[in-house]
């Protein structure tokens, strides 16, 4: 155990790992998003993001915050929050993370009004949603309709 944990502690310190305090946060706000979106944009906004060490944890920052702002109706035009989680989550997944991603990003390109862009990501969120979120692809659908 010990040969194993030396040379991990040593890369977390070198390379920069996420505190678990951190991934916790953004675990419990995954949580209840849905349920109490605007508790969910608060933690999220005040997150000290230069703890976020990892790709994954600010690919996971950057979806649930535009999840987040989606849920508390403020429309975003800027579609760089989203495109850190698409960035991520369209080559490693999971499919679900994926498939929401794709939607935020198109999302912010509908309200910039350019609607070729938002066709484009809400066709990959419909895609990937096809086979595993259904409430994601409902909500492609939708908007598309």
């Amino acid at each position: 155990m010990k040969q194993t944990f030396l040379p991990i502690l040593l890369i977390c310190i070198i390379v920069g790992c996420t505190p678990r305090s951190t991934i916790s946060t953004l675990n419990d706000v995954d949580s209840y998003i849905m349920e109490r979106p605007d508790s969910a944009l608060q933690v999220i906004e005040s997150m000290d993001r230069s703890l976020l060490k990892t790709e994954r944890s600010r690919a996971h920052h950057a979806l649930l915050h535009a999840m987040a702002l989606d849920k508390n109706y403020i429309d975003v035009t800027d579609d760089s929050i989203a495109q850190v989680a698409v960035d991520y989550y369209s080559r490693r997944g999971p499919e679900k993370s994926k498939a929401r991603a794709y939607y935020y990003l198109g999302l912010a390109y509908y309200y910039q009004q350019n609607y070729d862009k938002a066709i484009l990501e809400f066709t990959k969120a419909e895609e990937v949603a096809e086979t595993c979120d259904s409430l994601y692809l409902g909500m492609t659908k939708s908007i598309q309709a």
